[in-house]
């Protein structure tokens, strides 16, 4: 039960220290260069090109091989490259075999889904995600489109996805810090022409892995766009503008609003200056931290596109593909600066009327009774794994307040209530997900189960999409009734989700 994890959502990357330049003291090949423009531009197949035409005894020609190598996910050919003694011992070649060797631990028996029409290629450390392929190849075909259709994103193929099992993996892949990963709840990574995904099963309930698809192919359209020269609140801001809009909008879009969030982060003064966030979100010392700098750079790109002509976001990324300043493509593009559109960004933040968030998000501060919360829920989920339910709702009669707006005590409490033959009375907790902070897989489940059983065919089935977007691989979610033993959905996509979700073995909730 971790409220504030739902409402930084994500922590994406797309570059952590820059990792180019000549291997030697002396400047690379033009041939070196070239590649290496197009290997960040992801036009890989002309960076192949260029590379063939250059001298193949040249140490930089081949650092760029390397990295060739590894934004095609060969990562065994990287690290034999990399491995070059005169590349190895160079700064930038050693942490560019860093990389190589941790992909081909990480990626030494995955198992790969190949979509040649949409050309969409999923690789799994764990071959029980794979039944996720169909999901994950709608949404990136979708977020494509929708990328297109907003910045005039064009697609290289394939479009390639790696679903790694834990955060060491997703760590060694990327080269983000496990300390980082761990610190701020970084679940995915753009980086090194690809989009690796931390494994809905590694985290509790799931997360909202289907707009972290679309945040971070987002990052590669505008690391193509600018080749790689986009600076982190615009990388950012764009990716949280992006994620949603692949599909139909949804309740929790915008919950807690993130003016209320920058806001907030301002009075306790975790805001940051837009162009200070340093080289990665991911890296922010705090999950408080990452969560105002979400927020601000969401609403400042946000207000930006809302106030400037439709093609100045295009325009602005253009513009730094060229090789301007931020401040020059921004002026070009908008008529302002980063200092003039941020005057103008604060100013709309302060005249907005002030919103309090949600006690539960906890910004600065633990929600009041949160021990007692946390305590209460589990023992009422021990008891119901033990067939008690009417003593676990005792235990939950206590919570009052705040805590019915956590979709997880909701959830429980409805479980406890249909358990104890008190169905009608679990149908107010499963009704308009506005009275709930943010998405949560097991509850969509429950309130679909229950529509279901009403002959409410629409919401049945809206909230079973909601709760395989939130926790695919969860019994309830993927199974769509809270009984192991029914009949396999008919639905070929959550058919396989289901399977899995048996497989996977978990126990019954308060049976562990």
């Amino acid at each position: 039960m971790n409220t504030k994890s739902w409402l930084v959502g994500l922590v994406a990357l797309t570059s952590l220290t820059a990792i180019g330049g000549s291997v030697h003291a002396d400047p690379p090949s033009d041939h070196a260069s070239r590649a290496e423009e197009l290997i960040l531009g992801l036009d890989l197949d002309e960076a192949r090109k260029e590379l063939a035409a250059g001298d193949p005894d040249d140490p930089n020609i081949a650092l760029e091989k390397g990295r060739l190598a590894l934004y095609e996910a060969d990562c065994d050919g990287a690290v034999t490259m990399l491995s070059r003694p005169e590349i190895a011992k160079s700064e930038q070649g050693s942490a560019l075999a860093d990389i190589a060797r941790g992909c081909a631990r990480v990626t030494a028996a995955t198992v790969v889904d190949k979509n040649v029409e949409p050309s969409v290629e999923v690789r799994y450390q764990d071959e029980a995600d794979r039944a996720m392929t169909p999901f994950i190849v709608e949404t990136v075909v979708k977020a494509r489109d929708a990328l297109t259709r907003d910045i005039g994103a064009t697609w290289p193929k394939p479009t390639r996805i790696i679903v790694v099992r834990d955060l060491l993996s997703l760590s060694q892949m990327t080269g983000l810090p496990y300390e980082s990963a761990q610190t701020t709840g970084t679940v995915a990574v753009a980086k090194w022409g690809r989009v690796t995904l931390l494994s809905p099963r590694a985290s509790h309930h799931g997360y909202a892995w289907r707009d972290t698809i679309a945040h971070e192919l987002t990052h590669l359209a505008v690391t193509r766009a600018t080749v790689d020269r986009a600076p982190l609140w615009l990388q950012e801001g764009v990716a949280k503008r992006e994620e949603i809009r692949w599909r139909e909008p949804g309740v929790f879009d915008d919950r807690p609003p993130v003016d209320a969030v920058v806001s907030r982060g301002m009075e306790l003064k975790l805001d940051l200056a837009l162009d200070k966030l340093g080289p990665s979100i991911a890296m922010l010392p705090s999950a408080d931290a990452a969560m105002v700098a979400f927020a601000e750079v969401t609403s400042f790109v946000r207000f930006f596109a809302a106030t400037s002509s439709p093609d100045a976001l295009p325009h602005l990324l253009l513009g730094l593909r060229q090789r301007k300043t931020p401040d020059a493509a921004l002026k070009e593009a908008s008529g302002f600066d980063l200092k003039q559109w941020d005057l103008k960004w604060r100013a709309h933040i302060a005249a907005k009327p002030k919103e309090a968030l949600p006690a539960l998000f906890a910004l600065g501060s633990e929600p009041p009774n949160m021990k007692e919360l946390r305590d209460r829920v589990r023992l009422a989920e021990l008891l119901l794994g033990r067939n008690h339910a009417p003593e676990a709702l005792v235990e939950l009669d206590h919570l009052k307040g705040a805590s019915l707006d956590d979709p997880s005590v909701r959830y429980i409490r409805a479980r406890a209530l249909v358990d104890a033959g008190r169905g009608k009375e679990a149908e107010p907790l499963l009704g308009d997900p506005k009275e709930v902070v943010a998405s949560y897989g097991p509850w969509w489940a429950i309130r679909g189960t229950m529509a279901r059983s009403k002959g409410d065919g629409p919401t049945a089935d809206s909230s079973f999409v909601e709760a395989v977007a939130a926790d695919p691989l969860e019994i309830e979610c993927a199974c769509q009734s809270a009984d192991p033993q029914a009949d396999l959905p008919a639905d070929p996509g959550l058919r396989l989700l289901c399977e899995a979700a048996r497989a996977r073995g978990e126990p019954p909730l308060g049976a562990d």
